[in-house]
């Protein structure tokens, strides 16, 4: 085990607006090899796209954050406190 405990992983929602020209089929394959990614959805409206990230530790999310950033993406990283179960619906 590590001095500072056991690794946490964190999760964040990013909002990515395509610039400078980027493709929507460039960047998906983008998401595609990218570790981080765990979702990704095309979307309607302000932002091109949000993506959900997991990451270990914050140097790995602003990684992961700049690589959508190099593939052509204006990015706003949202991160998840806690997600809300709703299973007894």
């Amino acid at each position: 085990m590590d001095v500072l405990g056991p690794p946490i992983t964190l999760e964040a929602l990013v909002r990515v607006r395509l610039v400078g020209g980027a493709e929507h089929e460039v960047f998906e394959k983008h998401l595609r090899a990218e570790p981080a990614v765990v979702d990704a959805w095309r979307l309607a409206g302000d932002c091109d796209y949000e993506v959900r990230l997991t990451c270990r530790a914050l140097a790995d999310l602003d990684s992961a954050v700049n690589e959508l950033r190099h593939a052509g993406g204006h990015t706003s990283t949202t991160l998840v406190l806690h997600r809300v179960p709703l299973d007894d619906r």
